[in-house]
């Protein structure tokens, strides 16, 4: 009887829409806007996109779609999955324009890949050619152009690479307290060092040679970006690209 009663008091835990989150709230200390995503009670906060996740959800979509084979197998449909890779390194005011240009290369039976690929890292169109709606992620959040230009990572990658690693010196899943604060002031400790190392012009840890070789033909092709030539631009970078 006590459970019954018990189950008919619980109430249903109030949920927060997004909508109901301050202009402050939107924001990072920095002023920076978050992306603020909700679909089946699932939030997405973030600030910057990561490029390697933006390919990396691609290539789900390729294999949920049962197109892997196509992909490994027929080559002018891998190069253009690669080009939609792509309209991350154009400027933000040539993705539309970009992504029509993509849009015109692929065949009717990747349809259901390419309508993903347009209503959320794009937009749809809207009815009678009233422009598009709004991006499920907003285009902002996977362009590096400017990241290229300005000699910025392309990925948190380095990001990741640290939490595996500070993990892996924790070493226990659930530190104390006191072993946790000791981690961190040892890795406080490592970041003043390398800091100064940096501010006197000493290299850390340099890429592989591959890596700094294809990150510089990439920004050889993003500082040459010339607006008349999307196409070619798009081969060029697709062909650097890899999934």
């Amino acid at each position: 009887m006590l459970k019954q009663t018990t189950r008919r008091q619980r109430q249903t835990p109030a949920t927060t829409s997004t909508d109901d989150l301050t202009d402050d709230l939107r924001k990072t200390y920095r002023g920076e806007d978050f992306l603020l995503h909700e679909e089946k009670d699932m939030i997405i906060f973030t600030t910057k996109s990561c490029l390697f996740h933006f390919g990396q959800s691609v290539w789900r979509h390729v294999r949920n779609k049962e197109l892997s084979t196509k992909y490994k197998e027929d080559e002018h449909f891998g190069f253009n999955v690669k080009m939609l890779i792509g309209l991350a390194y154009l400027s933000l005011s040539d993705v539309i324009t970009g992504f029509d240009i993509v849009a015109s290369e692929f065949d009717d039976d990747a349809d259901d890949l390419f309508d993903y690929f347009e209503k959320t890292w794009i937009s749809e169109p809207r009815g009678r050619g009233a422009g598009r709606k709004k991006p499920q992620f907003d285009h902002v959040l996977r362009n590096v152009y400017d990241r290229v230009i300005t000699n910025l990572p392309q990925s948190n990658n380095s990001v990741e690479g640290w939490h595996n690693a500070f993990t892996s010196r924790v070493t226990v899943a659930h530190p104390t307290i006191k072993k946790l604060v000791e981690k961190i002031r040892r890795e406080q400790s490592k970041f003043e060092i390398d800091i100064a190392h940096l501010l006197q012009d000493h290299q850390l840890k340099p890429n592989k040679v591959c890596y700094r070789k294809l990150d510089e033909r990439i920004a050889r092709l993003v500082r040459g970006y010339d607006p008349l030539q999307i196409h070619q631009y798009l081969k060029n970078i697709a062909a650097n690209v890899s999934l």
